[in-house]
């Protein structure tokens, strides 16, 4: 039975590995540092949406539409210098200008900062990559192994094309061959030394925080083309706030293009350090409690993969523009937590008021089936209650005298 649920334990295991590749490739395209193909072309995403025709037809309709708010804004200014006068004719003047100039001159580095940052990009996933061609599944698998048998190691495999067979051997069995009793150990790894929960626990832990970050990764697509778009829009209000405006335009753009940087840092970095961590042994301690500390750096090494995007950005000083690092699930967890107190604290409340409705209802008929009980509606129950109690005392003393006499 025990052999059973082993080979149970590394079959969801494999998957698992399977889905953390697919999410690897998934997480190098949407970041930048892999190609996407695009009507026969091998195109980084990000330039791609940002150099899409559409796209540019688009921009240049906002660029004319910003040109007559810039001349809307100019006059805005010049009447609340006319008022104010703090400010000279000529700085507002050339702000109108700077800022139809300035919108040409920022869409030549938008365009070229973003070519820039892919290549450096590419090339920071490339430097990661020295001396360490592991796959992350390779290096997950590795971790857990326990121990290698009959000459294997993981550089000779690839362990998301092996099947538990291959990767376990045969068994003994008893009661006519089907009962399994013990394995033989002819596969790649000792199947009794295998690292079954720290192997569940690290892929489901490491799948998680790699959705987390593609999901930030894609949110980041949209936004680095929406800010590309809503630019000559930042540009326009120049001749009125100073600049006010485009500084927040600047500030949210350069934290977009600083989020992939720290998602490749902290995946590069987790799956670099993973298989030097695992070798660690706590001195004196058993398998178990070695076994915890795995799953404890396994575990936040995945944590960092999300954290990582805030951790870059706070480096340059723009992590306050940003919501990286998880925060997607944690406001949807929050938010349902939030959303089911409402529920229940209105259903708690409807619930109340039902009993506290038909409570008055009962008081009510009680009322009303003592007062016909009476046959005299001019008293209330407490006065009822009196003219009862003086009436019984009358009587006693009235029979009380007719005794004694």
């Amino acid at each position: 039975m025990l052999i059973f649920f082993q080979e149970i334990v590394l079959q969801l295991f494999l998957w698992m590995l399977k889905l953390i590749d697919g999410l690897m490739s998934v997480f190098s395209a949407v970041s930048g540092v892999a190609k996407v193909n695009y009507r026969g072309e091998s195109v980084n995403i990000i330039e791609l949406v940002v150099g899409d025709s559409t796209v540019g037809t688009i921009f240049w309709c906002i660029f004319v539409l910003a040109v007559g708010l810039t001349c809307i804004f100019t006059i805005v200014a010049l009447v609340k210098n006319m008022i104010a006068n703090n400010r000279n004719v000529s700085s507002i003047v050339g702000k109108f200008f700077l800022s139809l100039l300035g919108t040409i001159a920022m869409l030549a580095v938008v365009i070229l900062g973003i070519l820039i940052s892919g290549a450096v990009l590419q090339l920071i996933a490339e430097i990661f990559q020295i001396g360490n061609t592991t796959k992350l599944s390779n290096a997950l698998f590795d971790a857990c192994v326990g121990d290698w048998v009959n000459g294997y190691t993981i550089d000779q495999i690839n362990v998301t094309d092996l099947s538990v067979s291959k990767l376990f051997g045969g068994y003994k069995t008893a009661l006519f061959g089907i009962w399994p009793t013990d394995w033989k150990c002819n596969g790649m790894v000792n199947p009794n030394t295998f690292m079954y929960l720290p192997a569940m626990i690290a892929s489901i832990a490491v799948g998680v925080a790699l959705i987390v970050a593609i999901v930030n990764l894609a949110k980041r697509v949209y936004e680095i083309v929406f800010l590309y778009i809503a630019m000559p829009l930042s540009m326009s209000t120049l001749s009125l706030d100073d600049g006010a405006r485009f500084k927040n335009w600047r500030e949210s753009f350069i934290t977009k293009i600083l989020l992939a940087y720290g998602a490749v840092f902290s995946v590069n970095v987790f799956a670099l350090l993973l298989p030097i961590i695992m070798q660690v042994r706590l001195p004196g301690a058993g398998s178990f409690t070695n076994s915890v500390f795995r799953i404890f750096m396994i575990v936040g090494g995945a944590m960092v993969i999300p954290a990582g995007q805030t951790l870059f950005a706070r480096l340059f000083g723009q992590a306050d523009d940003m919501h990286a690092g998880g925060n997607f699930l944690h406001t949807a967890f929050y938010g349902g937590r939030i959303a089911s107190a409402l529920t229940i604290g209105a259903a708690a409340k409807l619930l109340h008021g039902t009993v506290g409705v038909g409570r008055r209802i009962i008081h009510r008929r009680k009322d009303e089936d003592k007062k016909s009980d009476d046959g005299n509606d001019k008293y209330s129950d407490e006065t009822g209650e009196e003219y009862v109690a003086k009436e019984s005392a009358d009587t006693e003393t009235a029979d009380a005298g007719g005794n004694g006499e």
